[in-house]
């Protein structure tokens, strides 16, 4: 008997409703309860089904191309965005939009070219809402 062959184990299945609210979750944000609602399955059986091994792999797995899918994303957009400035320095007709895309393009864009100012002083105080109890009856 020396021709044993291991076989592999078979990928365990997930249905598509879980990996749909999977998804959903990862993808899209929404919370769990919503994923699920859309996916069509419950959440005691999304949470059933996290306890095996292989959802929360599929889960991790999903995660990973989500982050990757970003990153391959950010790569682009900041192509366009240098390609943007580039063509914003170049002809432009405010000279400040010019040198603003100089210094952008030439700080490799490191320093944020937005400025927020947010001023918490307020002109009078507001009033505030009070609950006023009604009265009472009685009888008795």
């Amino acid at each position: 008997m020396k021709n044993i062959v291991c076989l592999p184990s078979r990928p365990a299945r997930l249905s598509h409703k879980l990996q749909e609210a999977i998804r959903l979750t990862v993808v899209e944000g929404l919370t769990i309860i919503a994923a699920c609602e859309r996916a069509g399955i419950s959440r005691q059986g999304y949470h059933k089904a996290m306890k095996r091994p292989a959802v929360r792999d599929h889960l991790q797995e999903v995660q990973r191309q989500f982050v990757a899918d970003a990153d391959v994303k950010r790569a682009y957009l900041k192509a366009r965005a240098f390609e943007v400035a580039l063509d914003l320095m170049l002809n432009s007709k405010s000279e400040a939009i010019r040198a603003r895309m100089v210094e952008f393009l030439a700080g490799d864009a490191k320093v944020s070219p937005v400025a927020v100012n947010i001023d918490a002083r307020q002109a009078k105080p507001q009033a505030f809402y009070s609950y006023q109890r009604p009265p009472q009856d009685v009888d008795g």
